[in-house]
């Protein structure tokens, strides 16, 4: 091929592509103009077969009353997951512009109702929340559990640091107290981290810090009667950090019931030390000081001591004190409430009662029952032997073994090993620990 005809064939796919050009542009200019008249839907056609992008911005471009009949003049031309995917990438463009109103709708026409919730609470922000909730009541999807989408909404919002925005969404729904509860403990935590004044800004959308302290309080309760010390921790390192937030009168004193609330938590922080102190001088078998530990700790908890309570304690006075022991167990069986743990702490009681009528050494917590029940391979739990080698397990840390399912209803109840307190995982019986 010379090089004229070389020439000939670049100016012919020129003119070519000059001509493509052209016509497009020409079909653009017709729906601009189409769209300039009013005539949305024949320019809508128009961008249908120039790309459905263009198309879907046509669409939002479309005023509300028409925009319902653009939708459908597009899913008549385009596939549903296409049109889905325009819109997806309309929300975000819309979202990078900060525009919560059309990166909302654009979620709604990729039938994403609750993105286009998220979109005026993540770009919008406290103001757009009204917004928010009318895009969930509008839409079907939520009609039976608008509640739960709402909170859900708020649970986004505040994993997100938008606090004053989760509080909102929970007032929408009824949910004062949670409200404030959100408000109060993201100002403690700005406080923590410097931002006093916007601390400060948080409070002050909130008249009842006492309300939540309450709540925190009846939820210590709740943990400790289910022996959940973890969350007990939890809960108490907040409400501490909450204690400032209580208001004081004229004179700088709080008034009673707020001093009876500090008095509450500071009475559950002391009963969690004793617990902590009672645990490891058990672990390090100081008997005599972990069973006055104990003591004290019963009779701080009054007429509501929990379970796990009694039978630690239980495990504390074996030694010295069995018969005392047995009684701990059997109000701890009272007390719990899973059915196969009170039977567990029973059997443990009666063998007690049993081994101490034989004036039998082996309920002992000292080193000298540890050694003799690793020969006599007797249960941590209820005490006698395991005569079935295929229920025997053993704790990973100490040795000491025990039923598979009697270790399991203890470690389901406290988490730990009944002689070394380590923590451990029950496994399948036939693989051993």
């Amino acid at each position: 091929m010379d090089i004229l005809t070389i020439l000939i064939v670049i100016g012919l796919l020129i003119l070519i592509i000059r001509k493509i050009w052209s016509s497009k542009g020409k079909r653009v200019q017709n729906a601009i103009q189409l769209e300039q008249q009013g005539r949305y839907l024949d320019a809508l056609d128009i961008y249908s077969k120039i790309s459905i992008s263009q198309a879907a911005d046509m669409v939002m471009r479309t005023p509300e009353a028409s925009q319902i009949l653009a939708l459908r003049s597009l899913e008549r031309k385009f596939t549903p997951r296409n049109i889905e995917r325009a819109f997806l990438n309309l929300a975000r463009l819309y979202g990078g512009k900060n525009d919560p109103h059309k990166s909302s709708k654009a979620y709604v026409f990729a039938r994403k109702p609750f993105a286009a919730a998220k979109a005026y609470v993540d770009i919008g922000g406290i103001d757009f929340i009204p917004a928010a909730i009318q895009v969930i009541d509008q839409n079907s999807q939520f009609i039976h559990d608008r509640d739960q989408a709402i909170r859900n909404l708020a649970r986004h919002a505040y994993s997100n640091q938008k606090f004053l925005e989760a509080s909102e969404l929970l007032r929408a729904i009824g949910a004062e107290e949670e409200a404030n509860t959100v408000l109060i403990a993201a100002a403690s935590e700005l406080k923590k981290q410097g931002f006093d004044s916007l601390a400060k800004q948080y409070l002050s959308t909130t008249s009842h810090p006492k309300k939540a302290m309450k709540r925190y309080i009846r939820d210590i309760q709740e943990s400790f009667m289910k022996g959940d010390i973890e969350q007990v921790r939890r809960s108490l390192s907040i409400t501490n950090s909450l204690i400032g937030n209580l208001t004081e009168d004229d004179e700088g004193e709080l008034n009673n019931e707020n001093q009876q609330i500090i008095d509450k938590i500071q009475e559950f922080d002391r009963r969690l030390k004793v617990l902590d102190s009672a645990r490891d001088l058990l672990r390090k078998k100081n008997l005599n000081q972990s069973v006055a530990l104990y003591e004290e700790l019963v009779e701080s908890f009054g007429d509501e001591v929990p379970g796990f309570v009694y039978a630690e304690a239980a495990l504390a006075n074996e030694d010295n004190n069995p018969s005392y022991a047995a009684s701990l167990y059997q109000q701890a069986a009272e007390l719990v409430k899973s059915k196969k743990a009170a039977n567990s702490f029973r059997l443990r009681a009666k063998n007690i009662e049993l081994a101490t009528e034989r004036g039998s050494s082996t309920v002992s917590t000292g080193t000298a029952f540890l050694a003799e029940e690793r020969v006599e391979e007797n249960c941590s739990v209820c005490r006698t032997i395991v005569s079935d080698i295929d229920t025997l397990v053993r704790c990973p840390e100490c040795g000491s073994p025990a039923h598979y399912a009697h270790l399991a209803e203890w470690l389901k109840i406290r988490g730990f090993c009944p002689i070394c307190k380590k923590k451990i995982k029950v496994k399948n019986p036939k693989r051993r620990y």
